[in-house]
């Protein structure tokens, strides 16, 4: 966190784009398509349809549609794979593609696959490499579930990195949506008319899950869900761009190959790449992943009636962050007051608690600025929880003042490598003395020297200071670094190596850490949801942003934080990221205590904490259901978010959520006006949609944090029409009565 926005690692792109289609097919088996003359083969799954164009040298997808309601859902744009390959003498890199340039193609289907295979390049030198792609038939969800493997056996040229899967989507409709997986999830709209490119290196904290999604609401609602369904978390791209001559949107996985260096490497595709028709809107597509991530990710966590029983109860029930820094004296006596003005038990990230600078000298954190641990135990034992910042990736290549100390005798050896073998350097905005920028070295988590440093660290906080969380930054926030050091037994370059490093790191610490205590870190990149108990989730500060992430993970780790900013609109931006924080499932907070306590700021906030803290089960032990959508005039409010300069951001005036106990039947709805008008709406209510039925409903409305109070029983569903007071907060929890 802190302002350590990743840098983007700039890998070589592959200049193509790849179309295929998720498809079952119409005919039950055809033969060998090898050298034959060209042809187009017409395939489908389900209501999902495609059409193959088979040429004596390539392969391509012509089109691929729905064929319920015959909307083109992507074009034949670009070919079905790109493939940058690298001479290992020479450096020169190349492209082969799907569509062109083989002297061998061949397709075949069946009833159950659709096998597709390129061998025999055609260009001079080449010879050796082949490509072959299968794809599962998913026939009940309109859906093909693609491998990709390519066979290497030049001994000049290299696997450098694969695009694929990719579509390109034509325009659905005018103000047709584009899910990427930016922070929560973003999704924009009318994208074909107006340039537009996200490139997010997966896994970090912009770009946390691995699927897109294009598609159009209203009376006939269509799109297209492309997913890459990796259960170890591996390094990839991911990029949804629009081409406005075109008309079309570029939704693509970008790669990279493990030892991309070497001549002779194969390629596989770890998990698999799926297409499939989508009938809905972002909630729909997060519920498609949600479904392979429960049962398949690596990182899902074992959950329980009361959701994670290794995560302690008090983390799990905390409903506001609070964060400061510095010497006792400096930030206690702030945090003691916002304590006591809410009256509950509070969060408080603690910065600045080492005698270093930040951000300069890591990992040196110790000694601490005198009387901390005292200060610890006294906000523990009055139910303040404190939680100490530390880096777990940088080690300062000065990391005594000005001076190297440690890092070139004894960390260099462990830091992440590039192609050249300098280490990979980061710098942000601290300074050494002589004025020179800390130059931070990023270590291999796969290395034991830097396992064993932050499991130190951490025990060592928790243990001797007694703090009951330790905040490990940048783990969730930062993309791998593709490190081609041999000496740390990883394969070199890209793969699913760092996620395990991570894994193996973060195992090391829990097995020893005390009970009741808690780890965290910056962002929210997926893979490392088990390891962790929560998730900073202060960059969630984008114009368009649903939550599409807590309604993947809601229930599976503790999502708090936002970044709370100045600006002339600060008093509404802070009502906007607090509303948003509630409907969203988050912990409040993670301002500063003095800027909680404003007589303008802290009524409202009151309000949006006691409701949490009232109906905390929900988001800790249920899960994120569809948010209603209310319909007559509901006005925007719009304000300076202050994420990076000016940073404005615009949302409905009523924010609204819904979250729910499954196995209790019980569902909490959240609408939270946060404008300074009065606002009335229609929310038409499907209990059947909620997963309630047809069976007799009670419902109870709380007000601002109130009790709730009953206020009808019904069944099937309702039509309200509801008037929202200036800064409110209504929770409407129904449960089947009785």
């Amino acid at each position: 966190m802190n302002g350590h926005i990743p840098q983007t690692h700039r890998r070589t792109h592959a200049l193509a784009t790849v179309l295929a289609g998720a498809l079952t097919f119409l005919c039950s088996a055809d033969p060998p398509a090898t050298n034959l003359a060209p042809r187009k083969v017409q395939v489908a799954a389900g209501d999902l349809e495609g059409v193959f164009h088979v040429a004596a040298d390539g392969i391509r997808l012509d089109q691929l549609r729905d064929r319920s309601t015959t909307t083109i859902l992507a074009t034949n744009a670009a070919p079905l794979f790109a493939l940058t390959i690298t001479n290992a003498t020479t450096r020169e890199h190349r492209i082969m593609t799907a569509s062109e340039g083989w002297g061998e193609v061949d397709l075949r289907v069946d009833r159950h696959r659709l096998r597709l295979r390129w061998g025999a390049p055609l260009s001079e030198g080449l010879a050796g490499i082949a490509v072959s792609a299968i794809a599962a038939l998913d026939q009940q969800s309109s859906a093909l579930r693609w491998t990709l493997h390519v066979d290497n056996r030049s001994t000049a040229w290299a696997v450098r990195q694969t695009v694929f899967p990719q579509l390109a989507v034509p325009e659905l409709a005018h103000d047709a949506a584009v899910l990427f997986p930016r922070g929560p999830g973003e999704v924009q709209r009318g994208l074909w008319r107006r340039p537009f490119t996200y490139r997010g290196n997966y896994p970090d904290g912009w770009c946390a899950m691995q699927f897109l999604a294009a598609y159009r609401e209203g009376e006939s609602p269509v799109g297209v869900y492309l997913g890459f369904h990796d259960p170890w978390g591996g390094a990839k791209l991911i990029e949804a761009s629009s081409s406005p001559t075109n008309r079309v949107v570029r939704l693509a996985f970008e790669v990279p190959a493990s030892d991309f260096h070497a001549a002779g490497n194969d390629f596989d595709l770890n998990g698999e790449a799926v297409w499939q028709l989508l009938r809905g809107d972002w909630f729909d597509a997060a519920t498609i992943y949600k479904a392979w991530a429960r049962q398949n990710a690596r990182w899902w966590p074992r959950l329980g009636a009361e959701g994670r029983a290794d995560t302690p109860l008090w983390m799990r029930e905390l409903s506001v962050w609070v964060m400061t820094g510095g010497a006792p004296p400096d930030c206690v006596p702030a945090v003691t007051r916002f304590h006591e003005a809410i009256d509950m038990p509070i969060g408080f990230h603690w910065y600045n608690w080492h005698q270093i600078p930040f951000d300069n000298d890591y990992p040196h954190y110790f000694p601490t600025k005198t009387n901390f641990a005292a200060a610890v135990a006294e906000l523990q034992q009055a139910g303040v929880y404190v939680m100490p910042y530390i880096n777990g990736r940088l080690w300062d290549t000065c990391d005594r003042g000005t001076e190297d100390f440690a890092f070139t005798s004894l960390a260099l050896p462990a830091a992440t490598k590039q192609e050249d073998g300098k280490p990979f350097v980061e710098t942000y905005g601290s300074k050494e003395t002589n004025g020179e920028p800390v130059r931070l070295a990023v270590m291999c988590p796969t290395t034991r020297l830097w396992q064993d440093k932050v499991r130190e660290i951490v025990l060592r906080l928790q243990r001797d200071e007694g703090t009951r969380g330790v905040y490990i930054d940048q783990i969730a926030a930062a993309a791998p670094k593709l490190c081609m050091d041999r000496g740390h037994g990883h394969p070199l370059g890209g793969g699913h190596w760092w996620t395990r490093g991570y894994w193996d790191l973060l195992d090391g610490i829990r097995r020893q850490m005390p009970a009741d205590c808690m780890l965290t870190t910056e962002c929210n990149a997926e893979p490392f949801i088990r390891w962790f108990d929560g998730y900073l989730t202060w960059h969630w500060q984008f114009d368009g942003q649903v939550p599409a992430f807590p309604a993947v993970y809601g229930g599976t780790i503790q999502m708090f934080g936002r970044a709370y900013r100045g600006g002339a609109t600060r008093n509404l931006a802070l009502r906007m990221k607090a509303g948003q924080q509630l409907v969203f499932g988050e912990q409040i907070g993670w301002f500063d205590p003095n800027q909680a306590l404003e007589s303008q700021n802290l009524p409202f906030l009151r309000k949006l904490i006691q409701t949490r803290s009232q109906f905390r089960r929900y988001f800790y032990a249920g899960e994120m259901a569809r948010p209603p959508r209310l319909t007559g005039e509901v006005p925007n409010v719009k304000a300076d978010w202050q994420w990076s300069g000016e940073w404005w951001v615009t949302t409905d005036a009523v924010l609204t959520g819904a979250w729910r106990l499954p196995g209790e039947d019980r569902v909490l709805v959240l609408f939270v006006n946060v404008g300074d008008q009065p606002v009335k709406a229609t929310w038409a209510c499907d209990l059947r949609g909620h997963g309630l039925g047809d069976r007799l409903c009670r419902l109870a409305i709380s007000r601002d944090g109130q009790p709730g109070v009953d206020a009808a029983r019904f069944s099937g569903g309702f039509s309200q029409t509801m008037e929202f007071a200036p800064q409110s907060v209504q929770a409407w929890e129904l449960s089947t009565a009785r």
